[in-house]
């Protein structure tokens, strides 16, 4: 049975105005106008959630900080509305990532962007942590755009890559790779990566021709078209690694994640992998969250029983 593609009809940019998130609202940009989609820009004012009004002077101090937001908000409703995108702005007090979820879940989202550099190693973001608790616990997919993503300006023509490790509970994140593909008229390619073998130890020849059938099973059970995938096995030490590189020599579009929702020091490895790839990515990150079950059983272990 086949799903009803993703429209991607409604897309929220939030912003801190830092130099991440300008390079994240130019890509923004470049979505809505590939998808013909309507922007929300929206900006977290935290500051009134941390000093309480009594404080006299700097109440006045902090107002003075909320109208030079709400003017740098005005300049982005501009640059949208020449660029020919519909767009609208807000403004919410309150700590970031619960304004965002709560203004995701209230208009009905389809995809959130936000922009991220790393901050004491790959594992903290600046923006706080909000990055993190945004892509878990998002209903929709989020598009988390790093530090090395320098590019914005011009509208990458390049393939999206979809990285998987077969975890059944992961294939609805090709239904929005696939989507997006189709949609802005991307090639799509499903990479997996192997960890290196031994030193003089050669690499199993089925292993390559089991990856791609496995990758187009994953596709088929997913409920997604996707029309003639190109199915890739790399080998490195690490996995994150391998999707950086092979994006960066696919000059890749889009990478897209599945990402449990539950929390960095409950996830351990699969959570490493996500911010080693978003914080070094040269492209923008998609993450889509699904609920971790522990009695998964992944899909790659077919591979392993055939070469045994």
């Amino acid at each position: 049975m086949q799903t009803a593609m993703s429209s991607f009809k409604k897309i929220l940019i939030a912003t801190d105005f830092s130099a991440s998130s300008r390079t994240a609202f130019q890509i923004a940009l470049n979505l809505c106008s590939e998808l013909a989609a309507s922007l929300l820009v929206l900006h977290a004012f935290e500051y009134g959630s941390i000093i309480p009004p009594e404080t006299g002077g700097q109440l006045l101090e902090i107002e003075s900080v909320y109208a030079e937001a709400q003017g740098s908000l005005n300049q982005l409703l501009e640059r949208a509305r020449q660029v020919g995108v519909a767009c609208t702005i807000d403004i919410e007090r309150g700590l970031a990532a619960p304004t965002i979820l709560e203004k995701i879940r209230s208009e009905n989202i389809d995809l959130a962007i936000i922009g991220t550099k790393s901050f004491r190693g790959f594992e903290r973001f600046v923006f706080g942590s909000t990055a993190e608790e945004v892509f878990r616990k998002s209903p929709c997919p989020v598009v988390t755009v790093g530090p090395g993503v320098l590019d914005a300006a011009t509208n990458v023509v390049g393939p999206i890559v979809f990285a998987t490790d077969f975890d059944r509970t992961t294939i609805h994140a090709i239904r929005c790779a696939t989507s997006l593909s189709q949609l802005t008229k991307s090639s799509i390619h499903c990479l997996h990566v192997l960890p290196r073998t031994p030193e003089g130890r050669a690499q199993h020849n089925l292993v390559p021709e089991i990856m791609s059938q496995t990758l187009q099973y994953v596709a088929t059970e997913s409920g997604a078209t996707v029309p003639r995938p190109i199915c890739v096995t790399t080998y490195d030490s690490e996995i994150s690694d391998g999707i950086i590189a092979y994006a960066r020599k696919e000059r890749a579009k889009l990478i897209v994640l599945g990402v449990r929702k539950s929390s960095m020091t409950a996830s351990h490895a699969p959570a490493r992998i996500a911010y080693q790839v978003i914080t070094a990515a040269p492209c923008p990150v998609m993450t889509v969250a699904f609920p971790s079950h522990s009695q998964s059983r992944p899909v790659q272990q077919l591979v392993y029983d055939a070469v045994r």
